[in-house]
């Protein structure tokens, strides 16, 4: 009792399927798969623990101006125990053509959260406990971000900055009770093709950075059969691990689900059965894509 202990958590969600909703948390891809794409996906965390987190995001970017600019929108639904957000966030990416079919783009992103918590339905052996007396009520927290990405059809890399400024919210008196932490983000991938383009290998890492937390490192591989069916395994260091699917169900290879499932390594088994996440995607073949383009698109 008389040792002081921080506590550590994350603040935005996380996801095994990052490279489908990778607009969330950088701007500079918005319009980078040379079609005008529409992704939801769903995250149900944790199943059987009470007041676990559930995620739902709908993006959707296209590029305009052959392929030169791209704009995206980005819907987010998190709900963790008390706590509901709920965001809207336009992007804004400008690429620049470089040597062999390679791309350097540049990203912004403007928008706002809306935070609510009800700490009343909270249970407290105190009634009187300050910080669960009064609700937060629909706190709109603007804010904007940034970032680069240097890619091709065969790889990618970049760093972003999805949320610049530290909102907070502070109770009637005057004291805080929720603030904002500036997330810093790190990723990259690359595609191996293997058995005469029947096969391709993609390794792919994101990493996170987040004020004093320690950073969360996210590492996938996933096979690509016959350009339809995606087959790999995902971790999350001292985090999760887990296996996910994806496949073109159309024969233009425009419409894609996908699955995940995840197992903690830091929860014992009987605290929850995993982690579910369920994708569906799709390209609209209305906007002439660049001429290096392949069907389907690696990221």
């Amino acid at each position: 009792m008389f040792i002081p202990k921080d506590g550590i958590a994350q603040q935005d969600p996380v996801f095994n399927q990052y490279l489908n909703n990778l607009l969330t948390v950088q701007p500079a891809y918005a319009g980078m798969s040379g079609y005008v794409n529409v992704t939801a996906l769903s995250r149900i965390q944790w199943v059987g623990f009470d007041g676990a987190p559930t995620t739902n995001t709908l993006t959707v970017s296209g590029p305009i101006n052959q392929y030169n600019i791209g704009l995206g929108l980005s819907l987010i639904n998190d709900k963790y125990g008390p706590v509901r957000q709920n965001a809207l966030y336009v992007d804004y990416a400008f690429r620049i053509l470089l040597q062999n079919n390679q791309y350097l783009s540049f990203g912004v992103k403007g928008g706002f959260n809306r935070y609510q918590a009800f700490l009343s339905d909270l249970a407290s052996h105190d009634p009187n406990d300050p910080l669960t007396i009064q609700d937060i009520n629909q706190k709109y927290l603007p804010n904007f971000g940034f970032g680069f990405m240097w890619h091709s059809d065969e790889f990618f890399f970049g760093f972003s900055v999805p949320k610049f400024f530290k909102n907070k919210i502070t109770s009637d008196s005057g004291e805080p009770l929720y603030h904002e932490e500036v997330n810093y983000y790190a990723m990259g991938g690359y595609v191996f093709s293997l058995a005469n383009d029947n096969l391709k290998f993609k390794p792919t890492f994101l990493y996170r950075q987040s004020g004093a937390n320690p950073g969360i490192a996210d590492f996938s591989g996933n096979f690509l059969f016959y350009d339809r069916v995606w087959v790999g395994g995902t971790y999350r260091l001292q985090n999760s691990y887990g296996l996910q699917f994806q496949v073109y169900i159309d024969s233009n290879k425009f419409l894609k689900i996908g699955y995940a499932y995840d197992l903690t390594t830091f929860h014992k088994s009987q605290s929850n059965s995993g982690t579910h996440e369920f994708m569906l995607s799709y390209d609209f073949p209305v906007i002439r894509r660049r001429a290096c383009c392949l069907t389907p698109r690696h990221f």
